[in-house]
This record gives C-alpha cells, sequence and structure tokens, in this order.
C-alpha cells in the first residue's frame, strides 16, 4: 500500500481536544411540540455509571459501552470544555482501526455516542438553529434531567439532543455509517437509553493551563533519532518512535486527516521505502508551536517522489513531536504543505 493512499489523500481527522463536527438542525424553529415516547432500554442491565466532574454530567453506560480514552478529552481553554465519546468497541478494536470523520465518522468514529459540552447563553432551540442542519431534519421537544430539551433526527441520519444547564449546552449525538455498528444492540435504543441517564452534577474546575515546553536535550534527540531512522529508511525504527497509546496524526495541508495506529503508518512506510520513497529531515532548526497537527515542536523534511505511474509526487512535510505520558514522540505529518515555506 503506498503511503500516499495512507497519507497524502487524506479524508477526515479528529483531535483529542477538538470536538467533532456535527450537523446540526437548521429546522429547530419549528420545534414539535409532541413529546417523545418512552424508549426501552437495551435487555442488558446497565452495569456503570459514568461521571465527568469537569463536564459536570453523569451517565449510566450499558455493556460493553465503555469511555473512549483516544477519542475523549478536556480543554483547558476557550468556550469548548470538552467531550466524551462512548464506544461498544474494545481498545485494541478501536486501536486498530483509526479514526476520521469530518463527513460522518469512519473507523472507530463510526457508531459511537458523544457528549460534547460548551459555555453558552442560548436556548436549546436557538443553539440547534445556530449549528445549521439538513432537508429532512425532524426536530421534538423533550426532556433531560427536568431541564427542556430539544431531540433533532437528521434527514440523512445521526441524531442530536441539546440541553441547557448552568451556562453550559450538551450536545449529545449518535454517529451512525454506513460500516458494521454494535453486534449486540441497537444503537439508537442505546443512544435514547444512555440520554434519559443523563443527570448534571456540579461541575468541577478545569484542568490549568499548562506552559508550553521548553526546548530540551530530549527533543532534540529524538529529531535525530527520527531524521536517522529516515536515513536509514528503517520503518521499524520510527515506529518504536511513535506513540503506543492511540494514534499517529497525519493530514494535508488544507484538507482533512486521518488517525491511524503506529504500526498501520509505519507499514505504511515500509511499503513506500520499497517503492523508492527517501525523506530528508532537516533537523534544525527544531521549531515551536505545530499550528495544523497540533504539538510544540516541528521540524520540515522533504519527502521524494517514488513509485510507478501513477508517481506518488514530492511532499515538503512538518513532522511534529510531543510529549505523551512523561516521553518525547514523533506523534504526526503535515503533507503538502509547500505553501507555508513560502515567503
Amino acid at each position: 500500500m503506498a503511503i500516499v493512499a495512507l497519507l497524502v489523500v487524506v479524508a477526515a481527522c479528529n483531535s483529542l481536544e477538538v470536538a467533532p463536527t456535527t450537523t446540526p438542525a437548521q429546522s429547530a424553529a419549528a420545534v414539535s411540540p409532541t413529546s417523545l415516547p418512552t424508549i426501552a432500554a437495551p435487555s442488558q442491565a446497565p452495569a456503570v455509571r459514568h461521571v465527568n466532574e469537569v463536564l459536570g454530567y453523569a451517565v449510566t453506560l450499558p455493556p460493553p459501552w465503555r469511555v473512549s480514552e483516544c477519542l475523549s478529552g478536556v480543554s483547558r481553554e476557550g468556550s469548548y470544555l470538552g467531550q466524551d465519546v462512548l464506544t461498544w468497541r474494545t481498545a485494541a478494536e478501536e486501536h486498530a482501526l483509526g479514526a476520521g470523520g469530518d463527513t460522518g465518522g469512519s473507523g472507530a468514529l463510526s457508531w459511537v455516542i458523544a457528549i460534547a459540552v460548551e459555555t453558552s447563553s442560548q436556548t436549546p432551540t436557538d443553539y440547534a438553529k445556530s449549528r445549521g442542519g439538513s432537508v429532512g431534519d425532524k426536530v421534538e421537544s423533550t426532556t433531560i434531567d427536568g431541564r427542556q430539551a430539544i431531540r433533532v433526527t437528521g434527514g440523512f441520519g445521526g441524531i442530536w439532543i441539546y440541553v441547557a444547564n448552568s451556562g453550559r449546552m450538551y450536545t449529545l449525538n449518535e454517529r451512525p455509517s454506513s460500516e458494521p455498528g454494535p453486534p449486540t444492540t441497537d444503537a439508537t435504543l442505546t443512544f435514547d437509553s444512555v440520554a434519559r441517564s443523563l443527570t448534571f452534577v456540579t461541575p468541577s474546575a478545569r484542568p490549568t493551563p499548562t506552559p508550553a515546553p521548553a526546548l530540551s536535550p530530549a527533543v532534540e534527540t529524538l529529531v535525530d533519532e527520527v531524521a536517522a531512522a529516515f536515513a536509514a529508511s528503517d520503518a521499524d525504527h520510527l515506529r518504536a518512535l511513535m506513540p503506543a497509546e492511540c494514534w499517529f496524526s497525519s493530514a494535508g495541508y488544507r484538507s482533512s486527516g486521518v488517525s491511524v495506529s503506529r504500526e498501520k503508518m509505519a507499514d505504511g512506510l515500509r511499503s513506500s521505502f520499497t517503492k523508492g520513497l527517501k525523506v530528508t529531515v532537516e533537523s534544525r532548526p527544531i521549531n515551536g508551536d505545530a499550528p495544523f497537527i497540533r504539538g510544540p515542536f516541528w521540524v520540515w523534511s522533504t519527502w521524494s517522489a517514488y513509485g510507478s505511474a501513477p508517481v506518488t509526487p514530492a511532499s515538503t512535510v512538518q513532522l511534529v513531536f510531543d510529549q505523551v505520558d512523561g516521553s518525547w514522540y514523533w506523534i504526526g505529518a503535515l503533507f503538502n504543505a509547500e505553501e507555508l515555506r513560502r515567503p
């Protein structure tokens, strides 16, 4: 598999601290007064009560649903507070699938339930209207934990529930997909069960913003190791320099991105090396604050054209580095970034 198929021709990415794009209802002004019918819970008894004290809510998760550590996160600054993404997949299944999803979600972002929170003074109806929508959206009124809420069933699939509490807007979103769904339960029944179990709790303080890390010998050593591994076309060494948990992020400039396991990234590199890919890394200067694939440090690199017809063209690529659990890793790559280097 050519690395271009994995990286350069990309389609959708999700950053841990940025909410996935939602597609709410444009027609929220015309809210049906009909309350939602009572929805039966899944046949299995609920097993876990999940409480997110920072986001200020709690829900019941029926087995095998759990909170995804890779897709969930809390923002330290700004009006967007964070999200939990609930999944029925195991951590190993999620890791192997990777994630993408600007146009509905794929891989680990398919058939999940997202609960996103941001500060807002709007009503659920006004908030839903401001988010846009699609032809055929069905809008109904309902209640969540005794508060008025809006439930939107998308004309092209997907369900959203909007409910406000204490200056915050909570968006619950079922993310359907053409890919296979949960094997043992109906996803919409699970979504409604989770939504009706939601209660609000007094929020705790957000994590304190951390200062930008200083350039250190550990970062310089990592950059030099990545440069040496590329010079040797050593995919196995590059794999070891990527984080083992969650995913490696890649995108093209002015396009969406994907997140893949380090195993898939290394396999793609190995295949491309055999087809003639050569990568030259400019290990100095080490630049700060990568602007697209987020990370505190990055360097330039040049990827050669390679392969037979159709030839994968050469690309200027930003290599991005970040700290994960106290250690530094190569965490992402921004392809086709020639325009960013022009004066």
